[in-house]
């Protein structure tokens, strides 16, 4: 939205008899529109207000991202009441309704992302600043339009299309656009982006040629264009990015040459801290023991618990496992508890209770060689997907594969995919982008209920074709009579 001044009445009658040259002109301390969007500085900023969003939704996203897949669940926590537990485990559980404040996060944060991305936009072509400036300043502002619509179409469906920024209520309130339709903004916005980014920036954290060629490559996978996927994939894995020798190693540091697309954070006071180590520990009255400063723990963790069936996907000897997942404890009081939870964002002992500087990686090297290998596999070029799988492996300690034919080799990558980026939100969207999703979680619903007696008799009842999507926050149906619920809602 624009920035405005309000005036008092007072204010306004006093200037009511003056001159109109006199009434139009800004004060000079304040920022306005005809003071904003004039310098490179100005647009860097705006730039950079447009991450800010991401903090925000990667906050919770491995609710609907891990936890509604086989891969995670959360610890018993029958005495903790209110929507902020219940929301979470209803989406875990296929029970999730349209008041869920997760969902609305995702969504309101999103759109908040947009907001900023297209007044940028609107104006940065007319702008006098440095070509070379605008070009990377551009470019990032489309590559974050269409992340944050690939995030909305990929969750919600076909979602209002706002291209332009909004200055009216009436302009506010679109219907939904179809799925098809963000789809091709989404590539239209990523492929230019891709023409104008660079492949390395000055400032760490800012996206690049890689990432807005990430990016295409998943839209691509998601909509069976394999021969487009391949070809954006490819040039992904031409841009000097690596593996980090010790798969630990990528989540305890920060942007390391694997990473692709990164959201940054900031221990400390400023607001711009993370919590995920907080968030995946036990839910106990004490942390310290665990990650360093004391505090009660009941309330923030407990999310993320790797499943039994996640636990046994990995294979004998594979280095990931001991790096992803912890398999007890010792709790305030000092006792040993023999439990799982994923310790692969913990880093500590950290300074201060529920605050860390733990970056959260979107898009890593290895994520791009197994996409890739996938893609290579589904144009039935299974000879070429091989290496590129064998490379993730042979980094995780395991031998080549013994998959080859096209069939065994869908299974073979959708595995290592699992494991590989388990607890990082891809494992829900690869069960639905690869056509999975009803029948795996048909079955783990089935067998997680039995070992977790504490879970809703009612849960994993309603996994249909419509629940591959989640609701629109019901909020938002209420403001803008133009939107219609997905069906199953």
């Amino acid at each position: 939205m624009r920035v405005r001044i309000l005036l008092t009445a007072a204010l306004a009658l006093s200037l009511s008899a003056c001159k109109k040259s006199f009434i139009e002109l800004v004060p000079q301390t304040v920022v306005t529109e005809a003071t904003y969007f004039k310098t490179a500085n100005d647009y860097t900023q705006a730039v950079v207000g447009s991450y800010v969003p991401l903090r925000n939704i990667y906050s919770d996203a491995y609710v609907m991202g891990e936890m509604r897949s086989d891969n995670a669940t959360y610890f018993a926590s029958p005495g903790l009441q209110g929507g902020q537990f219940s929301d979470k485990w209803n989406i875990s559980g296929f029970l999730d309704i349209t008041i869920n404040m997760n969902g609305l996060n995702k969504y309101a944060n999103c759109y908040v992302g947009i907001a900023r991305t297209n007044a940028i936009l609107d104006r940065i072509d007319n702008s006098t600043i440095d070509a070379a400036v605008k070009a990377n300043l551009k470019g990032q502002a489309q590559f974050l339009r269409a992340y944050y619509y690939f995030e909305l179409v990929q969750y919600f469906g076909g979602v209002p299309l706002h291209l332009k920024e909004v200055t009216s209520v009436a302009e506010a309130s679109l219907p939904r656009s179809t799925a098809d339709d963000v789809y091709k903004q989404i590539i239209a916005d990523a492929t230019s982006a891709a023409g104008l980014l660079p492949a390395k920036q000055t400032t760490i954290g800012m996206v690049t040629k890689g990432s807005a060629k990430t990016l295409l490559g998943y839209v691509y996978m998601t909509l069976k264009r394999y021969p487009e996927a391949e070809t954006a994939l490819t040039d992904v894995n031409g841009l000097g990015y690596s593996l980090v020798p010790n798969y630990a190693n990528i989540f305890a540091s920060r942007n390391t040459a694997e990473s692709i697309f990164e959201v940054q954070y900031l221990e400390g006071p400023q607001g711009q801290q993370s919590n995920f180590a907080f968030q995946f520990a036990p839910n106990i009255s004490n942390i310290k023991n665990i990650l360093g400063p004391s505090g009660d723990n009941k309330t923030t963790g407990g999310w993320n618990k790797p499943t039994p069936d996640l636990i046994a996907a990995y294979e004998t000897g594979d280095t990931r496992k001991a790096a992803s997942i912890a398999f007890s404890y010792v709790d305030g009081d000092g006792n040993t508890v023999n439990d799982t939870y994923c310790k692969k964002y913990t880093h500590g002992p950290y300074a201060n209770f529920n605050n860390t500087g733990d970056d959260w990686i979107v898009y890593r090297y290895a994520d791009v060689l197994l996409l890739l290998a996938e893609c290579l596999n589904e144009e039935g070029k299974s000879g070429q997907a091989i290496p590129y799988l064998n490379q993730v492996r042979a980094r995780a300690g395991l031998g080549i594969t013994t998959a080859v034919a096209q069939a065994d080799l869908r299974t073979a990558i959708a595995k290592e995919r699992r494991v590989e980026l388990a607890f990082e939100n891809h494992r829900w969207l690869d069960l639905v982008r690869t056509g999975q999703a009803i029948n795996v979680m048909t079955a783990f619903g089935t067998k997680i209920k039995q070992q977790q007696p504490y879970l809703p008799t009612t849960a994993y009842t309603n996994i249909t074709q419509t629940r591959l999507i989640f609701p629109l926050p019901q909020t938002e149906i209420d403001i803008n009579p133009k939107l219609k619920q997905n069906p199953g809602y």
